[in-house]
């Protein structure tokens, strides 16, 4: 592949949930024409679900998406990593504990003071029995609290003491969700304003921090009801327009949304991921292809989703009058197809010409060039390196706005 315009980093963090023994954590590698080569590797066990990088600071934060593990710790937890963006270097300044289970996203507010966490929960019940009025016994199954924690930023931007915890409750049907599952947290490209997706509850919430008491407010109509069983996942928000765009993992197909300052939401469109003569070969097979990343390019006109289970990345062009999407391309990665967790993540370098794809279940990567249409294509040759279970990624780069799955560079 052609050398970048400058050298960039990019980290890599590895996830499972079993704890088979192999070394968890994150990786740095330096992203070259050569390939990708190694430079540091850090939070070993530690389940990389999702990171957030604050570029201005020069810190990373990495939610470590676990459950409770006995003797180790209650739930996941929120470490903070300071990063030398010029070796390529991290050294941990921060952990603090996620107040849940399956810590799975981050959003720094505007001012760069609050860090929010979503935790989406286990699917484990705690078993206590009750007792009713007419004295029969009746087993009751308890879960993890769901919720979204806001923390304040210590000076070297660790994450620091809780200011408050927004919890979760309810969950949408059919999809077979038995409690709420927040599962990611995105910040408005400015303003106060917070976009959770709550693939439990199928809903958005909508917040706002609350300077004053610092606590988490809610706003506009929040939440916004979604069709039952639709999950979503993920949501990006356009980099200067008002749009929000959301994936689920109920129902392929992505939903736009145009959004005021205050929470309020309005549907511009729903489109369908999967061609109508797609034919599956079982329920099974059906229930494996879901939506599993969403990225924009920074110039705002290029949406990208992934589809595991078919390993597909498509590429869809945003109107930016009216904020709707026209299907571009659609490219199969070389990959196994079958497993729901093959491809899982990617993210887009910073000066928006590479897309880095994870294949989970084959430890490796993929990079993808990306056109000046926005359109994407194989690199020459394999990324030439295996990092384990490879979930969650996102380039290191200094000197300007956060790099998160917003996609602002």
């Amino acid at each position: 592949m052609r050398e970048p315009e400058k050298p960039y980093f990019i980290c890599i963090g590895s996830w499972e949930h079993d704890r088979s023994g192999h070394e968890l954590g994150i990786r740095i590698y330096r992203f070259s024409e050569e390939g990708f080569t190694l430079t540091d590797s850090a939070a070993a066990d530690a389940f990389v679900g999702a990171m957030y990088f604050d570029a201005d600071r020069k810190v990373l934060y990495c939610m470590d998406e676990t459950e409770t593990v006995p003797g180790k710790n209650a739930g996941g937890r929120v470490l903070s990593f300071a990063v030398d963006t010029e070796k390529g270097n991290v050294s941990q300044i921060g952990e603090v504990p996620a107040c849940g289970s399956r810590t799975c996203s981050a959003a720094m507010d505007v001012t760069g003071q609050y860090l929010l966490v979503a935790n989406h929960g286990g699917k484990r019940p705690v078993i206590r029995t009750v007792q009713d009025e007419k004295g029969d016994y009746h087993v009751l199954p308890e879960y993890d609290e769901t919720n979204v924690v806001l923390y304040s930023l210590e000076a070297d931007g660790a994450a620091g003491r809780i200011k408050d915890v927004r919890r979760h409750s309810g969950c949408g049907t059919p999809w077979p969700a038995l409690q709420a599952h927040p599962h990611c947290v995105r910040a408005a490209p400015s303003g106060n304003l917070f976009c959770v997706c709550d693939k439990g509850a199928d809903a958005l919430y909508f917040y706002r921090i609350d300077y004053e008491k610092e606590r988490i407010a809610s706003c506009g109509s929040s939440p916004y009801r979604l069709e039952g069983g639709s999950a979503p996942r993920y949501c990006v928000f356009h980099p200067c327009k008002k749009f929000l765009y959301v994936n689920y993992e109920g129902k392929n197909q992505i939903s736009a949304f145009r959004y005021g300052q205050n929470g309020e939401i309005a549907p511009i469109q729903t489109v369908d991921i999967l061609p109508e003569d797609l034919v599956f070969s079982d329920k099974e097979q059906r229930r494996r292809v879901q939506s599993s990343d969403i990225c924009i390019h920074p110039n705002g006109r290029y949406l990208y989703n992934i589809t595991r289970g078919l390993n597909w990345v498509d590429v869809w062009q945003i109107n930016q009058e009216s904020g709707e999407l026209t299907h571009k391309q659609r490219l199969e990665l070389p990959a196994k197809q079958g497993g729901m967790d093959t491809i899982r993540g990617f993210a887009l370098s910073p000066d928006a010409r590479y897309l880095v794809v994870g294949i989970l279940t084959e430890d490796r990567v993929v990079a993808l060039h990306v056109s000046e249409e926005g359109l994407l294509s194989l690199s020459e040759k394999d990324a030439g390196i295996r990092p384990y279970h490879p979930a969650s990624l996102i380039f290191l780069q200094g000197g300007g706005p956060e790099n998160d799955k917003n996609g602002r560079v």
